[in-house]
């Protein structure tokens, strides 16, 4: 098994990071225009409206293409990774707190607890890649 060099790992992570963004906010947007009623899979109501959602959702793409940016040049993008890594620990973060209060079910924290991992694993790359 061939271990893999640390810029290529390094640039595999953010790559995978980008392609959870885009599928997961591609999911979200299709489900939520065509099947509204899917939030409740989550244990959260329909809101009136899902324009919130939608923006929440277009940064979530957005996010994804700072992501591959980043795999396609470590070094250029270094310094704004700490800016991925409070993005990730915000989507955990704030979903646990709704998680707590029973606004939302133990399904939906789980697609968030991806966000903590890779909020951890760009953390331990913006710490140590540079030196």
């Amino acid at each position: 098994m061939k271990i893999l060099e640390k810029n290529q790992y390094y640039k595999l992570l953010f790559l995978i990071g980008a392609i959870w963004n885009w599928g997961a906010g591609a999911i979200f947007l299709i489900l939520t225009i065509f099947i509204p009623s899917s939030i409740e899979l989550f244990g959260a109501k329909i809101p009136p409206t899902f324009i919130w959602f939608h923006i929440i959702i277009a940064l979530v793409l957005l996010f994804g293409l700072f992501f591959f940016m980043t795999s396609r040049n470590l070094e250029k993008y270094h310094d704004i990774v700490i800016f991925f890594v409070i993005e990730k620990f915000i989507f955990f973060f704030i979903p646990l707190i709704y998680f707590l209060v029973g606004d939302i079910n133990f399904l939906a924290l789980t697609i968030f607890i991806v966000d903590l991992i890779f909020g951890c694993l760009y953390l331990e790359f913006w710490l140590k890649f540079a030196s």
